[in-house]
């Protein structure tokens, strides 16, 4: 089921928002995780829908997946998408970003598990 419109970020938020963007697309995954997750404590603190609040959650999730994928760490990669996958699921477009093309390359990351014939900073962010 597509997800409603992301709701619209406050400036401090689309700071840290791109800030996050930026590095993860420079492969500094902990870096991208720790800005967004600056982002997703904003976005409780203002009582964002659940759905954005998810949203975020889902990026930070998918930075902490190809961080493990660098590290060769199997479970951590299997944990993180079984968490992931429902938050981004049905999600087209938010913030600027493809989502749903974004989470179609987290999974072949997931299925290069064991074969680690991916670079995981080789990923860039799918702009809409």
């Amino acid at each position: 089921m597509a997800k409603q419109p992301a709701c619209p970020l406050s400036a401090g938020e689309l700071e840290f928002f791109t800030e996050g963007c930026n590095r993860f697309d420079r492969g500094a995954f902990w870096h991208a995780h720790e800005s967004w997750e600056d982002l997703w404590n904003m976005l409780k603190a203002r009582d964002a829908p659940s759905q954005d609040i998810l949203l975020i959650q889902g990026l930070i999730q998918t930075a902490a997946l190809l961080l493990h994928h660098e590290r060769k760490n199997s479970i951590g990669i299997v944990k993180q998408w079984a968490k992931l996958h429902p938050k981004l699921e049905g999600w087209n477009l938010a913030w600027g970003l493809d989502i749903a093309t974004h989470l179609e390359t987290i999974e072949t990351y997931v299925k290069d598990v064991d074969m680690w014939a991916l670079v995981a900073s080789d990923h860039q962010l799918p702009q809409a």
